[in-house]
């Protein structure tokens, strides 16, 4: 098993730190903003028990990223380290709700209980637009509006 703090710090070696390359007009290469957001999305939705919107946000920013001008070699890349991402995290919630006896109140490093995080506008907001997005009446963009060549990107 791994404490709160250790899997976080593997959640960060797994995801890279680097940053997306601009673009110059050619094809972008690096997909690590989209791969942290993808890793970070594990503990905004699903870490706090709402897994199906958190299945949604990376469909619609794995979607985003397929439409975005990355090199062949670049989604491939992301779609491999997506996978091992879920599997990875996978493992961390497990061990976590283990170790809780359930699912947190309030994950290492947050500013409010995961009950208070739901209830926010802000996530409301973003369980909306990914509604939508599973509805069909919203596209990849509304649900993940950053530039392909952000070097952040947030639900």
């Amino acid at each position: 098993m791994c404490g709160v703090r250790l899997c976080l710090a593997v959640l960060a070696v797994v995801l890279g730190t680097s940053t997306v390359m601009a673009d110059t007009g050619a094809a972008l290469d690096r997909t690590d903003a989209f791969e942290q957001a993808y890793g970070a999305s594990f503990f905004e939705f699903d870490a706090c028990g709402d897994g199906l919107s958190g299945r949604i946000y990376r469909q619609a920013l794995t979607d985003r990223l397929m439409h975005c001008p990355f090199t062949d070699a670049a989604k491939v890349r992301f779609r491999t380290r997506a996978a091992m991402q879920r599997r990875k995290s996978g493992e961390i919630i497990r061990e976590l709700i283990e170790q809780t006896g359930g699912m947190p109140v309030r994950l290492e490093g947050m500013t409010r209980t995961c009950r208070e995080q739901m209830d926010s506008p802000e996530y409301q907001a973003v369980r909306s637009r990914l509604d939508a997005y599973s509805a069909g009446t919203a596209g990849r963009d509304d649900v993940v509006p950053s530039p392909c060549d952000a070097d952040r990107i947030t639900p």
